[in-house]
């Protein structure tokens, strides 16, 4: 029989034998750090996912110059259709908090990125290359065209199915291996259709890619001349498609890139009923050494405007007052809203100056809401000391969805209704010889039936004016919705 001693001493060995097999109770300083490291990272990932997803969000970029997303409003239809579900990630995704801050920060950091063309050109966006045929211009108006009646699809912007007019087609393939291609039949757009989603950056100037549309240009002339039809003989009715920078300033090997602006009004022009063409191209293309576009934002200059409603003045026969009898007002540091979809460096490091010219005399303005109710007044030219640079623009009226109403000195029985995208906001200060008095409505925004509301007014003269991206574009339907709402 063992003695104790024995017993004890082989129970010890046993258990040193164990507890030397057996995992530590004790962690490593090494894996307290890696355990306080995940954890770490845990509370930071959790914490930066519930501030993205419960912070404040943004309802208005100031460097895109629009209002963003809004959270859709529930319906069976629009959830078992995915348009609901697509909505909140569209909401989500557009109103991150802070994200202005985050497009300065990216901008920085992303100096050096977009799609790098020879020359010291940059290209943000998808390369549309336009593949078919422009169709032979017709010299006789044509009838009119049916009024929409169901929303079009993602390739139409009217009554006709949308296509893209080339330039020079047989070039198309002449893009650098670096650059992504994608042939589409309609661009995507930004800014209710104003403004293009693919910008070119070419010696510190931002330049939208026009795609062009023969299709909808015809359905644009259909609904200007449905407002002649409606108004009758005794209403003048005009239509003022702008060009855009493009046109004058798109580097001539990177022409095949663009649509034909020049093109595409004329063909609206030759299908007018009964509408009186203004045709600014031209007189545009005569100053392009002017300020007539400025280099980061995708609006025009207050000097085209000015050569632009002094050619409608002539065709309208009406008086018009000369520039030296207005004050003109520069301010520096202006970064525009190109800068704000492409993020380019070059654009923010680069700001220019913005200029304006105020009528002498101050004006009886009347504001309304776009559903004619909350009548206020206000100035015509609004003041921009608090006004942030990128947003300057509004100094006309200050804002597209309001109705405005302007009583001039002029005593001469003429009323103008001017029907509009932001384009058509420069050019009010000049009329103030011209017009009795002056109605401004955006087709976007207009809530009343706008032959009523002209009709009401005693309208004598309507102009349509917006730039090319409006005219053949998605924007353009919302001139018959407005007439027939």
């Amino acid at each position: 029989m063992e003695s104790k001693h024995s017993q004890d001493a082989q129970h010890s060995s046993r258990t040193g034998q164990e507890q030397k097999h057996s995992p530590s109770h004790h962690h490593s300083p090494r894996q307290k750090t890696d355990l306080l490291n995940v954890l770490l990272m845990g509370v930071l990932v959790v914490g930066v996912s519930l501030w993205f997803l419960l912070g404040t969000r943004p309802t208005v970029s100031e460097i895109e110059n629009r209002n963003l997303a809004k959270f859709p409003e529930f319906s069976w239809d629009a959830y078992l259709s995915g348009e609901y579900t697509e909505g909140i990630a569209n909401f989500y995704n557009d109103t991150v908090p802070k994200r202005e801050w985050f497009k300065n920060l990216t901008a920085s950091l992303r100096r050096h990125m977009g799609v790098q063309l020879e020359d010291d050109v940059k290209f943000y966006g998808n390369l549309h290359v336009n593949t078919d045929s422009e169709p032979e211009l017709q010299t006789t108006p044509v009838e009119m065209e049916p009024a929409l009646t169901t929303e079009p699809t993602h390739t139409q912007t009217g009554t006709e199915p949308v296509t893209t007019v080339p330039t020079r087609p047989a070039e198309s393939q002449q893009i650098t291996a670096a650059t992504t291609v994608t042939v589409e039949e309609n661009a995507d757009s930004k800014e209710d259709g104003e403004i293009s989603n693919n910008i070119l950056i070419y010696k510190k100037r931002g330049i939208m890619l026009y795609g062009g549309s023969y299709a909808a240009g015809r359905n644009y002339a259909s609904y200007v001349n449905a407002y002649k039809s409606d108004l009758g003989k005794d209403v003048n009715v005009y239509s003022m498609v702008i060009p855009t920078p493009c046109s004058y300033y798109m580097p001539e090997k990177y022409q095949y890139l663009i649509g034909s602006e020049q093109g595409n009004i004329e063909n609206i022009n030759a299908h007018l009923n009964g509408v009186e063409p203004i045709n600014v191209y031209d007189i545009l293309g005569q100053h392009t050494d002017e300020l007539i576009y400025p280099r980061t934002d995708h609006h025009w200059g207050a000097i085209a405007a000015y050569y632009a409603a002094q050619e409608f003045a002539s065709v309208a026969n009406v008086p018009f007052r000369d520039i030296s009898r207005f004050e003109k007002i520069t301010k520096p540091g202006y970064v525009g809203t190109l800068y704000g979809y492409s993020g380019d460096i070059v654009l923010k490091d680069n700001p220019e100056d913005f200029v304006y010219y105020a009528p002498e005399e101050d004006y009886t303005t009347t504001y309304y809401n776009s559903d004619l109710t909350n009548q206020r007044n206000g100035r015509l030219l609004i003041n921009l000391d608090k006004v942030k640079p990128v947003s300057w623009y509004l100094v006309y009226m200050g804002s597209d969805d309001r109705i405005t109403h302007i009583q001039t000195q002029t005593k001469n029985g003429r009323t103008l209704c001017i029907v509009k995208d932001s384009y058509g906001n420069a050019l009010t200060p000049y009329f103030m010889d011209s017009f009795e008095h002056i109605y401004v409505i955006d087709m976007r925004y207009f809530k009343p039936n706008a032959i009523a509301f002209m009709k009401e007014r005693n309208v004598t003269d309507v102009l349509f004016a917006m730039n090319t991206f409006s005219a053949t574009g998605p924007n353009a339907k919302k001139i018959e919705q407005i007439r027939t709402q």
